[in-house]
């Protein structure tokens, strides 16, 4: 199988099993405190991204990278009740410019 098959298999599974997360959640089947947790999936598909651009040398993955994870961590925050809707923007500027940093200190390798 090539490496492009098993990815969009992975992708596929993942997208199918968040989906049926989300219709056991509104059927109160999950309890809401664990659907709570839902940004850790953002955060280990930034990480994953991150990983991939490092290993193949490539910055193009870093800035989509770095705003997952920071999304992912604002979003995880804000379930939890330690920041609110103000830091949003900051948190985005934030992340895309360690993105577009990492990036281009990449490329100066």
């Amino acid at each position: 199988m090539s490496e492009a098959n098993r990815s969009s298999l992975f992708w596929g599974a993942l997208l199918v099993l968040v989906g049926l997360a989300f219709l056991l959640n509104n059927f109160n089947v999950i309890p809401g405190s664990v659907f709570s947790w839902w940004p850790l999936f953002v955060v280990g598909a930034g990480i994953v991204l991150l990983g991939r651009s490092v290993t193949r040398r490539r910055g193009g993955g870093l800035v989509g990278g770095t705003l997952l994870v920071g999304l992912g961590g604002f979003w995880l925050l804000q379930n939890l009740g330690r920041v609110d809707d103000r830091l949003f923007v900051p948190v985005l500027l934030i992340a895309l410019g360690a993105g577009l940093l990492l990036r281009s200190l990449m490329r100066a390798e």
